[in-house]
């Protein structure tokens, strides 16, 4: 099989072009340039010059399932293989070579291998900052406090480098998807709503509301729906290098310990 060639030739040539640098926690690009050369050679016609999916193979970098795996998930796929869907495996190459697998294709995620992001600030000011009116909370909720329109980011930043979390604060649109664009209708009897599809099919549309209310609206008594060029969520350039490492010190410290949920007095006022 063409994609089971490719795969492998990539995964060879990445054994012996990788060096120990990419244990740091850098990215791909810094760590190891000539491991990015050897994706981009062996790697892209499958997965995609960025490793988010190509046309034989699938997204590696983002899906929330493969970057969610546990190391040792990943360790025994890469020394396995997925028969049933044409991976080979590459138990053969033996243990530090499947690790040097995984530390890339970590590095090609965003992720730490190996050590713990140093935090770059004062994750209380960044605590400050997250639930400041108008701010992050809004939408965003760690530990059950928080808004609930944007995702749970209690344990966003688990294993994460600290460049790939402000990355995630400043350039949004970069990693949204479909659901996170603004979505206004209006009824056939004049009301407008704006809000997040959470479902929809040939006949409803389900759409959630900044006040929380799920509105199921046929598609019939729906007059005209547009969808905002823009994501839910802005972008944060505006906050400096400090504020940003603050954030990110806070994002860090909650998702390193997401068993231990905070306790919120009822008076705090919290959504």
């Amino acid at each position: 099989m063409q994609t089971s060639r490719l795969a492998g030739a990539f995964l060879i040539a990445l054994l012996f072009g990788l060096g120990s640098s990419l244990a740091t926690g850098q990215s791909s690009q810094q760590a190891s340039p000539k491991g990015a050369a050897l994706f981009a050679q062996n790697c892209a016609t499958c997965h995609g010059s960025d490793g988010r999916g190509g046309e034989h193979a699938p997204n590696i970098a983002t899906r929330q399932d493969v970057v969610s795996m546990p190391d040792a998930r990943l360790r025994g796929i890469i020394s396995d293989g997925i028969p049933s869907a044409g991976m080979p495996s590459f138990s053969v190459l033996g243990e530090k070579q499947v690790d040097s697998i995984l530390v890339y294709l970590r590095a090609l995620q965003g992720m730490m291998f190996g050590s713990q992001a140093q935090l770059p600030g004062d994750p209380k000011a960044g605590e400050a900052l997250f639930y400041a009116a108008d701010s992050c909370a809004r939408c965003h909720a760690v530990h059950g406090r928080g808004g609930f329109m944007g995702s749970d980011l209690s344990a966003f930043a688990r294993g994460r480098a600290v460049a790939f979390v402000v990355d995630a604060i400043v350039h949004p649109a970069d990693r949204a998807r479909d659901k996170n664009h603004a979505v206004t209708v209006e009824t056939d009897e004049g009301v407008k709503l704006t809000g997040l599809v959470r479902a929809q099919d040939n006949f409803t549309l389900v759409l959630q509301t900044d006040d929380g209310t799920f509105h199921s609206l046929s598609r019939n008594a729906i007059r005209s729906q547009t969808v905002s060029p823009h994501t839910y969520m802005p972008d944060y350039q505006n906050l400096s290098k400090e504020q940003l490492d603050n954030v990110a010190s806070f994002l860090l410290q909650s998702a390193a310990s997401p068993s231990t949920p905070r306790v919120i007095p009822a008076t705090d006022g919290s959504r």
